[in-house]
């Protein structure tokens, strides 16, 4: 991130605690502000504070079954932009045109850093619009 930059808010939507930990230290270090995490697309949907986040990292397999698809078609629904994070990039490729990107896991911190880029030009295309 670009010292001129604003950090970005970022969710976690991952039902392992520890890559959800894993990931909210690289974000936190890239100088972003970890904005939570659900562990289902249930868990997801019931969230009130969704406003203000600029992208959700969406892991396929979720706490209620291979619902990652689903959460980053009713996020973009919303109008979030999604990454998924997966160690299955083959059903990640199959939804390629709802997110914006794929991180294969283990996760790197300069892949990370790469691909959360996306989120700022997304939002800014999508605030001129406005």
């Amino acid at each position: 991130m670009s010292s001129s930059a604003s950090p970005l808010r970022i969710f976690c939507l991952e039902d392992n605690p520890l890559i959800i930990f894993q990931i909210e230290a690289m974000i936190e270090d890239l100088g972003h502000i970890f904005a939570g995490s659900a562990i289902s697309f249930t868990d997801l949907v019931k969230r009130q504070d969704l406003g203000g986040i600029d992208g959700v990292l969406v892991d396929i397999d979720l706490a209620d079954g291979r619902t990652g698809p689903d959460a980053a078609i009713w996020l973009s629904r919303q109008g979030i932009a999604s990454i998924f994070v997966t160690g299955q990039e083959a059903i990640a490729a199959e939804y390629s045109q709802v997110v914006l990107a794929t991180i294969g896991k283990p996760v790197s911190e300069i892949e990370l850093a790469e691909k959360l880029e996306l989120f700022r030009h997304t939002n800014r295309n999508h605030d001129r619009g406005s």
